[in-house]
């Protein structure tokens, strides 16, 4: 690939991918008139090494994708780190229009770490499929950490899918990644996964659910009070007089959807790492009116983490931004620039 065609092609990624997102959903949920959110582009993990991480995921789960050097000089200063370098990767999960991108930063310090499920920032990506037992094998084969405490799936029973199996497990760089075998949707694709939910550890339910319906429009449901669920315990790989109670919902102007989870009566520490770093997570959202919505979130104090706190102008006609949620989880915000007056 030229070195044109590379710079070409970065400028215009998040419009693909929007688009690309748009065509996978049939019917993407619409947004209300008043919401900061208008659609989801796509989830962020940043890896240590971006090829070992998508071979796992290809020898795990069938999906595969293509490695591109990201040559847009804006990746600096929306991450605020001179001099970097970055190779993505984006996978496509079936089922609710969900991408899932592979980053690998270079050029610049990075300190890797891995969350332990109940600490607030956690990520983790609940991947649905029709079969486990070819996940059990890639796991077995690529010798992953499994974190379910009796290192087998456990049948337990959830708010949106019903009793299911499960297991939780590692990739590559400790990000945490479950596995549950569900019932295709209506006209799901050949392949064994068939859809995906993007997750959350949060410090505070309720704080949490407050800042993504106050700040960016999100209404995310409660699925019950605090519960010590053993069978969900040791899916998560847990044990001990814990409690734990969770949220769900979409993304506005999608089909993506998120849930939070909250624990309590364990030791927590917070997970809240730069975009660069290997085990960081996220996800990019479009919003609309982000010349507005950005002064918005910085008088409420939410954290502003590109450069200066300010827009960075990714492309002529868009203009994005990394903010934190309260838990650090990494948002970037993608909206078209301002008309002129």
């Amino acid at each position: 690939m030229s070195c044109r065609a590379i710079v070409v092609w970065s400028a215009v990624l998040p419009v693909l991918l929007a688009s690309s997102s748009a065509r996978a959903q049939s019917t993407p949920t619409a947004a209300p008139p008043s919401a900061a959110t208008v659609g989801f582009m796509h989830a962020i993990h940043a890896t240590n090494n971006v090829e070992t991480t998508l071979a796992f995921y290809t020898e795990v789960f069938g999906v595969r994708a293509d490695v591109r050097p990201f040559e847009n000089p804006a990746v600096a200063i929306l991450t605020d780190s001179p001099g970097v370098k970055l190779k993505v990767a984006m996978l496509q999960f079936p089922g609710h229009g969900f991408n899932f991108e592979l980053t690998e930063f270079s050029n610049v310090p990075r300190t890797p770490a891995q969350p332990a499920i109940v600490d607030p920032g956690a990520p983790h990506m609940k991947v649905l499929v029709r079969d486990l037992k070819p996940v059990l094998a890639g796991l077995d084969k690529v010798q992953a950490t499994i974190v379910t405490r009796s290192t087998k799936p456990v049948r337990v029973k959830t708010a949106q899918l019903g009793a299911v199996d499960a297991i939780f497990f590692r990739d590559p760089d400790g990000y945490l990644v479950e596995a549950v075998q569900a019932s295709p949707p209506e006209g799901a694709k050949e392949g064994n996964v068939v859809g995906s939910i993007m997750g959350l550890t949060v410090a505070d339910l309720d704080a949490s659910l407050a800042f993504w319906h106050g700040q960016l429009g999100f209404d995310l449901e409660r699925d019950g009070a605090y519960s010590k669920d053993a069978a969900m315990l040791d899916l998560f790989g847990v044990k001990g007089n814990i409690e734990f109670r969770t949220a769900h919902g979409v993304v506005p102007g999608s089909n993506a959807r998120i849930e939070v989870i909250e624990f309590r009566g364990v030791p927590r520490s917070a997970f809240d790492l730069r975009v660069p770093d290997p085990g960081a997570a996220g996800m990019a959202i479009r919003v609309a009116a982000i010349d507005r919505l950005l002064p918005k979130l910085d008088a409420a104090g939410v954290r502003v983490v590109s450069k200066d706190r300010k827009l960075v102008e990714w492309s002529p006609t868009l203009r994005n931004v990394f903010v934190k949620d309260p838990n650090g989880l990494n948002i970037e915000l993608v909206g078209d620039a301002p008309k002129a007056n």
